[in-house]
């Protein structure tokens, strides 16, 4: 009872960072193999799917589709993904060591302690946690703790327990160009900002431009590119650059093809490319060629930053 009174005194609640994709992927689902994967016409929801997957030995993955006439598939590895409308799909956690041993609780390593009605609960409340929880314990209904659950940072070491297990959560791997990429962030490339006659080009002086590639933007000069034109003679810049497209509204969803017009002379597609942008959760990066011509810009701002509608 000391315990927990003191873990519940210290524990701290963390607020999302950023969005993960581990027991709950909305809009994805995994390709199925009918030589290796299995399904269960017994489940009627995705938690249900979801503690199936965690009590199946076989099971790495599931996919819960609602709009099937079989919801509820089972991978028994992570395969290749596709999206989707209706479907939710999710990772099996790795259990550390078999059941009635735990990670031993460093106070350190403790972000929340709460109730949970099975380790499923417990994983779920791990996951929508987010941000630094990986691992839990959790306590069942014979043990003295009675339905508990540690969301841990941590797991350092184990420990014997009685009627306890400990898990560790499984994600998706973010895309490379989430944490590799480039930035465009000089002022004069806010829809604000006026003309100054720069252009995306190597070889010209583009403040922030190091050639085609995936870039990130960033303040002051706006967090992404705006979906109607601000008109020419904006972005430090006479041709302006914008989002003829949406998008991508998914964590981790790559849109391609995403058609870039340049707003000149009364024509607000007088010149136009394409670009991928990848969802990274709190932010977009765009992979951008370079300006078919000068002086072509693209441009940036932030959508609480008045100026333009993009409904």
């Amino acid at each position: 009872i000391f315990l927990i009174a003191l873990v519940l005194s210290l524990a701290q609640v963390f607020t999302p960072t950023a969005a993960r994709e581990c027991l709950n992927i909305p809009n994805k689902a995994f390709e199925f193999d009918q030589t290796e994967d299995t399904f269960d016409t017994s489940v009627d929801s995705f938690q249900g799917c979801r503690r199936a997957c965690l009590e199946n030995k076989e099971c790495a993955a599931f996919t819960w589709d609602s709009e099937a006439s079989i919801s509820c598939f089972m991978f028994t590895k992570i395969r290749e993904y596709y999206t989707c409308t209706a479907c939710q799909s999710g990772l099996k956690p790795s259990q550390m060591m078999p059941q009635n041993h735990g990670c031993a609780v460093h106070l350190s390593d403790v972000l929340a302690t709460t109730e949970a009605e099975s380790v499923d609960d417990c994983l779920a409340q791990c996951d929508e946690m987010d941000g630094p929880c990986q691992f839990v314990t959790y306590h069942n209904e014979t043990s003295e703790f009675n339905n508990f659950c540690f969301l841990l940072q941590e797991c350092k070491t184990m420990e014997p327990c009685y009627s306890c297990e400990s898990w560790q959560l499984n994600c998706l791997p973010a895309p490379d160009e989430c944490s590799n990429y480039r930035i465009l962030d000089d002022a004069t490339r806010s829809i604000i900002h006026g003309s100054k006659g720069y252009c995306d080009r190597s070889g010209n002086d583009s403040p922030d431009w190091q050639g085609p590639g995936w870039y990130r933007m960033m303040s002051p000069a706006g967090i992404k590119m705006p979906q109607n034109t601000p008109g020419q003679s904006h972005c430090g810049t006479a041709v302006v650059g914008w989002l003829n497209g949406e998008h991508p509204t998914n964590q981790f969803q790559t849109s391609t093809n995403v058609r870039v017009c340049f707003d000149w002379d009364d024509d607000d597609c007088h010149g136009e490319t394409t670009a991928n942008i990848t969802n990274c959760g709190q932010f977009y990066v765009y992979q951008l060629p370079e300006v078919p011509q000068c002086p072509f810009r693209y441009c940036s701002h932030n959508p609480d930053e008045l100026k333009i509608d993009e409904e």
